[in-house]
């Protein structure tokens, strides 16, 4: 697919991240905002991210829970809140998790520490197939662990062992996903743009049609 067949929006052009971002829009995995802009530099709230999250696994509202499910019943999520359904599945799915004390802090800027670790929670959790693009993505494992594929390595001062996100740190860089925000630093704890999302979640969908 050429990147003048793709879909647009008016402050992509020239951006950084104008590939991933047109690709993934012509796609339906992620969309803009009713003026026409997508916003790469704006950040993502984690009520959001399970709503891109869920899109691209094949959800729509039509097919979402319409009550918590075992396990994710969150204080701060009501059924009424506009991102409940999203939120529920990407918890069933085993892709997005609690902050603990019974909440999903669904309105708190989503971090690359976070991003990663969904990313990689997907990669893990063998879920079954749903018809979406993220459903290919557990083949990761025994695709790589056939080849010889060479992950990058590099050292971090700001990922701390035991850190929640810090394996994921590891693999979403040894694969290509992620890059750090310098040579020595992967900054978990910085909200992640929407640009920055589009792009982890391009590199991640192209490493499962790049390895058959």
């Amino acid at each position: 697919m050429k990147t003048a067949d793709c879909a647009t929006f008016s402050d992509i052009s020239g951006h950084e991240y104008e590939v991933y971002v047109r690709y993934l829009a012509t796609l339906e995995l992620i969309s803009g905002f009713a003026d026409g802009t997508f916003g790469p530099d704006t950040t993502l709230t984690r009520a959001e991210a399970s709503t891109l999250i869920e899109i691209s696994n094949g959800y729509d509202e039509t097919t979402l829970p319409t009550s918590a499910p075992a396990g994710c019943d969150f204080t701060d999520v009501a059924a009424t809140d506009w991102f409940a359904g999203w939120v529920w599945q990407a918890c069933a799915d085993g892709y997005m998790n609690g902050i603990g004390g019974g909440l999903f802090d669904p309105n708190n800027l989503l971090t690359r520490g976070q991003i990663v670790t969904i990313l990689n929670n997907i990669a893990e959790s063998g879920t079954p197939p749903s018809g979406g693009f993220l459903a290919s993505i557990p083949m990761l494992y025994p695709v790589f662990n056939g080849l010889p594929f060479q992950m990058r390595e590099s050292a971090w001062t700001d990922v701390s062992i035991g850190a929640f996100y810090a394996e994921p740190v590891v693999e979403a860089y040894g694969w290509g996903i992620a890059e750090g925000t310098s040579d020595t630093t992967f900054s978990p704890d910085q909200p992640v743009t929407r640009g920055e999302f589009a792009k982890m979640l391009y590199r991640a969908l192209s490493l499962i049609f790049f390895s058959f």
